[in-house]
């Protein structure tokens, strides 16, 4: 039986606002990441046609429309991954056994667990910018964007960039057609991919800026919480920021929990890609352009943003801390030491204390 208007407007007759949306989600106080509404591909073809939405991208195959916000309920379509869908809701499910109980209706047509809907934007920027000698940092801004190894060539792409990664641009080059192409640099293989240049927003200055900077050093704090899968950020004894996290876990190859202890964040750079390729029983990773990476371990456990997935309060992680892109970014900038807005990458003896509990 299918579900009836009344019913479908029964769960969503709670209107959210922007802060509530963002105290459901778990994502604290201090300017965390909520997207703001976009503007989808038909808005972009004919400016006349006023839509503004919501969009989220399906991060795993197979993912499940539900007929109403509950794995109990009928299942109406199996999901892409990559296929970009209209948020046309946001609810709270019923399983109290769930860590995260987003749930979004997509496109008026059903509801999908939020811990693989990805809230995107779709938005193109302006390339007439130039790109300093010795590059600059460049966030993704659609929903995905193939990256190439030859500009001219294309041929098969050697990646899929994703929404909110970032990378340091190097340069840029028009083709014959007349495209701006970006040249961004892998900082594991040491070479270059190229997307096209409308994709990247280059960063300015002002929000690579430090977060508090008159607060000394010692009267930082970070409090990672394990059991609420929590962040809280401290500026002596008063919490500043907050957001659900997702530490490491146990996965069929082995364990990956988060060490527990007392660290300092003294490495840090705005964008890293992290592979740890499969091999036997291992499924391995490739994440290329993860970003705001704040390290806490001298092995490389690190607070970063994570693309991949949208499921914050339950443990995914390798043994690193994934937090929205944004809440990774206020982390990075309000965290010692302060890298400056032209450095790829910055160590100092002086860090934030991280205590993860």
């Amino acid at each position: 039986m299918s579900m009836s208007n009344a019913n479908r407007q029964e769960i969503l007759k709670k209107k959210y606002s922007r802060r509530q949306f963002l105290s459901l989600c778990g994502l604290g106080v201090a300017g965390l990441f909520l997207p703001e509404r976009v503007l989808a591909d038909s808005v972009i073809e004919n400016p006349h046609k006023a839509v503004d939405v919501l969009l989220g991208r399906i991060t795993l195959n197979g993912h499940k429309l539900f007929e109403a916000p509950s794995v109990e309920s009928a299942v109406l379509k199996t999901l892409v991954m990559d296929s970009i869908w209209e948020i046309t809701g946001i609810t709270v499910g019923k399983d109290g056994n769930s860590l995260n109980r987003i749930w979004y209706e997509l496109d008026g047509l059903g509801f999908a667990h939020s811990g693989r809907v990805q809230p995107v934007k779709r938005k193109r920027n302006p390339t007439f910018h130039s790109i300093p000698t010795d590059g600059c940092l460049g966030e993704i801004t659609l929903p995905f964007v193939d990256a190439f190894s030859d500009y001219l060539k294309k041929g098969q792409a050697a990646y899929r960039f994703y929404y909110g990664a970032t990378f340091w641009v190097l340069g840029k080059t028009i083709d014959s057609t007349g495209l701006c192409w970006y040249e961004l640099f892998d900082d594991r293989y040491y070479r270059s991919y190229y997307v096209p240049g409308y994709a990247v927003r280059l960063v300015p200055k002002s929000e690579l800026m430090p977060i508090s900077p008159h607060v000394l050093p010692e009267d930082k704090n970070i409090i990672i919480d394990l059991r609420t899968q929590s962040l809280t950020a401290y500026e002596g004894e008063t919490s500043v920021f907050m957001a659900r996290i997702s530490s490491g876990v146990f996965l069929r190859e082995g364990g990956f929990t988060t060490p527990q202890g007392v660290y300092w964040t003294t490495r840090k750079r705005p964008c890293r890609h992290m592979a740890n390729l499969p091999s036997g029983d291992y499924t391995g990773f490739d994440l290329p352009g993860v970003p705001w990476v704040s390290y806490f371990t001298s092995d490389g456990i690190a607070l970063h943003g994570a693309y991949w997935h949208n499921d914050f309060g339950v443990p995914h992680s390798h043994g690193c801390v994934n937090m929205t892109p944004e809440a990774a970014k206020w982390i990075y900038r309000w965290t010692t030491p302060t890298v400056p807005p032209d450095v790829y990458y910055f160590t100092d003896k002086i860090g934030t204390r991280v205590t993860v509990q």
